[in-house]
């Protein structure tokens, strides 16, 4: 994309692209947009030739300098209602209609959009990356991409570049995860994940990063995550990525744990054919962390991050995890195995003992595909949210998920799924009870491993892709929570 920042509107062949509130006559820049608009500006909504309603984007033409000029209207509705929320949204309708209709080169009137205009040229950032942006392809043939080829000026007679940077960084980082887990399993696996992520982050400043193959993991007690992996030819990998900037406080870092089963068969409890397909994405967790670090890092905020990534195939091999073995965690409790489809709870539970204990955290997160339960129970419009601290604890990551329209929805774990985690005759825990719950029983599993820090646990199985588009997403992953956990970090809250 090639973007420019312009103080005034300047008259070329670019498509006018403006933002129409209900009460577009108490706009600042009234006069200027209607001076563009020929002085029509009224009649040409009244007319509905125009739509002020919002999300709803329409078209007409104007005649300026004796040429003719596309404008590219959205609705913004009731200028009072208006949050950075719906901005984006409008926004990111906007940039959908443009890609539809090939419109590749616009100057944006910021002050249209009756709205603090940082905050439009940081929706204008955000949503040029991640709107139109389609899953990674490996045609042999295809067309660039629309953001490719966008030549867009943002028209403000204020200086918005940095916000607009912000933005396009943040939505660079939603598209990283988004390729990740879209990528084909025999391209990315384990090993070659781990070496996609050296290479990424190999000149970021601030950043240093550890791989434990799968001797190290075995040699250093990592039974749980050696269990779910040792099948697969493409042995599994714990990643640990550290971010500490200069000017960070002098706190104990903000742990990031995902789950990365880069394909899941199942095991021998084996999936079925449906059930198998689009495996793939059962690494979105460790993606959309990658995601949260890749942003934080780019944006040099002033914090100290950790993320661990407990990386590996579940495949079916003569040496492979099966129902009724046990196996031995890193933290030294013993666990029965009856499901061997209940790997991420595994994987996860090596993943956040050593990131409580070699860290010691002053908060940590776990983000997840983890259980079909939690789609039975919210939906795929909701992240489940588990904690072992109180409700007041998740207030301020409740404030952060109403900011970015991600919806989360604070699940119950209690002593009742303990006892039944506990409820084996051979070992210290179980890993499935197939029993309703399921849900409440995978986060109850996780936390026996988490100790004394201060965890939230996020299970995004129907959140991390969409079948349908919206403003943000065209179908597929979606990098969920990565736009809450940044702003959450931002927001400098974590450590209240």
């Amino acid at each position: 994309m090639n973007i420019n920042f312009e103080e005034k509107y300047i008259a070329d062949d670019s498509a006018i692209v403006i933002g129409l509130p209900e009460n577009v006559k108490d706009l600042k820049n009234f006069n200027e947009l209607d001076t563009l608009l020929n002085g029509l500006t009224e009649e040409i909504i009244s007319a509905n030739v125009l739509s002020d309603t919002f999300g709803k984007v329409t078209t007409t033409g104007v005649t300026i300098q004796r040429k003719y000029r596309k404008v590219i209207a959205v609705g913004l509705g009731d200028s009072s209602d208006l949050t950075a929320l719906k901005v984006q949204k409008a926004v990111g309708k906007l940039f959908q209609f443009m890609a539809k209709n090939k419109d590749l080169k616009a100057q944006l009137i910021l002050h249209t959009f009756a709205f603090e205009p940082a905050e439009v040229a940081d929706a204008a950032g955000l949503m040029s990356a991640i709107s139109n942006h389609k899953l990674m392809g490996y045609n042999s043939s295809s067309d660039p991409s629309f953001l490719a080829e966008l030549d867009l000026t943002i028209v403000s007679n204020t200086n918005v570049e940095e916000a607009f940077r912000h933005g396009e960084a943040l939505g660079g980082s939603i598209t990283l995860a988004r390729d990740f887990a879209t990528m084909p399993p025999n391209l990315l696996y384990p090993e070659s994940y781990a070496d996609e992520l050296a290479e990424h982050f190999k000149d970021r400043n601030y950043i240093k990063g550890e791989v434990k193959d799968f001797d190290t993991l075995v040699q250093e007690g990592f039974g749980l995550l050696a269990a779910v992996g040792k099948a697969s030819v493409h042995k599994p990998r714990l990643v640990t990525i550290e971010y500490k900037h200069p000017d960070a406080a002098d706190n104990a870092p903000i742990a990031l744990v995902g789950k990365g089963i880069t394909y899941d068969t199942g095991g021998y409890s084996l999936k079925t054919r449906n059930g198998m397909r689009s495996m793939k994405y059962d690494m979105s967790g460790s993606a959309n962390v990658v995601g949260m670090l890749d942003a934080v890092s780019k944006l040099e905020l002033p914090v100290h991050v950790v993320a661990v990534l407990a990386l590996a195939e579940n495949m079916v091999d003569g040496n492979g995890m099966r129902p009724d073995d046990v196996y031995q965690s890193l933290s030294g409790k013993t666990v029965e195995v009856s499901n061997t489809d209940a790997e991420g709870r595994l994987v996860l539970a090596d993943a956040v003992y050593y990131a409580s204990t070699a860290y010691k955290p002053h908060v940590m997160m776990d983000f997840a595909t983890l259980t079909g339960a939690v789609i039975q129970a919210i939906g795929t419009d909701r992240t489940g949210v588990f904690t072992n601290q109180g409700r007041k604890f998740i207030n301020n990551l409740l404030i952060s998920s109403k900011v970015t329209g991600e919806d989360i929805w604070h699940l119950p774990m209690s002593e009742i799924e303990e006892e039944r985690v506990k409820k084996s005759d051979i070992a210290d825990l179980i890993n499935a009870d197939f029993k309703p719950g399921g849900a409440s029983f995978a986060a109850q599993f996780i936390n026996q491993f988490v100790g004394d820090t201060p965890w939230v646990h996020f299970d995004i199985a129907g959140t991390s892709n969409t079948s349908s588009a919206t403003p943000f997403a065209l179908k597929g992953s979606t990098g969920v929570m990565i736009r809450t956990i940044v702003d959450l970090i931002e927001s400098g809250t974590l450590y209240e």
